[in-house]
């Protein structure tokens, strides 16, 4: 197991004899796959043996990968064949790539519905594999069902997550504090982000708004009344 964007090494000794020649290979298969249809990795670039000029004399032919990636994630191993001899294969090893899921983070939206009084979503993202958990935990009152997890495969590979949470109108504090709580397997403890609201502030917004839009919709109809009646009058001193 690695995190992406580590360096892996995965191991391949062999006995030999001095001044014996031979020759190594490396074969990934995926992880869930057969073997049998492994395709050859390349040593170039991200990937190249730990001991280029003398894994013969050293009789390690190990893999070293560089800044992994989730797409390097597989089952690998190696073939050495000496000079007269039989080739010969290794167990494998599989490789399995862990990404970090990002900070999670907080965000206020608008109430779709009058019976909410406040609704949120926490996210986060680029994480490996897919399994994860997201949960509110809040500070007063009674905590009502969070919505269900949501879960998209980015075009990488990676994945998002978010979770929304809903306060209906029943819903009884002065001073909301909740907390969103990421873990995954990939971390060692989990991460959270704290959001506090004063809801009592955010009622008052609520109705000072709608205010305003009712200002704006009466003067709205007062300047199409007033539009119509000049246009009218105006039409009556040509005639």
């Amino acid at each position: 197991m690695v995190t992406r964007g580590q360096h892996a090494r995965l191991g391949c000794f062999f006995s030999f004899e001095s001044n014996s020649k031979g020759a190594v290979t490396w074969h990934k298969a995926e992880l869930e796959g057969n073997m049998s249809s492994s395709q050859v990795v390349p040593l170039r670039r991200r990937f190249s043996l730990a001991h280029p000029k003398t894994f013969l004399s050293e009789g390690d032919a190990s893999l070293v990968i560089s800044n992994v990636t989730g797409e390097d994630a597989g089952i690998y191993f190696c073939k050495v064949r000496m000079w007269e001899k039989a080739e010969e294969q290794g167990p494998g090893t599989s490789l399995v790539v862990y990404a970090h899921p990002s900070h999670p983070e907080i965000y206020l939206k608008v109430a779709t519905r009058s019976r909410e009084v406040l609704a949120l979503s926490c996210q986060t993202s680029g994480y490996y594999p897919p399994g994860i958990t997201v949960i509110w935990d809040i500070n007063d009152g009674d905590f009502p069902d969070p919505g269900p997890l949501e879960i998209w495969k980015s075009e990488h590979g990676d994945y998002q997550a978010t979770r929304h949470l809903v306060l209906p109108s029943t819903f009884r504090t002065n001073l909301l504090t909740v907390s969103c709580i990421v873990q995954h397997i990939s971390l060692a403890a989990p991460l959270y982000t704290n959001y506090s609201h004063n809801l009592s502030e955010f009622e008052l917004t609520q109705y000072q708004l709608v205010e305003y839009l009712n200002i704006f919709k009466i003067a709205m109809i007062l300047g199409l009344t007033v539009g119509i009646f000049l246009t009218v009058l105006k039409r009556c001193k040509i005639k």
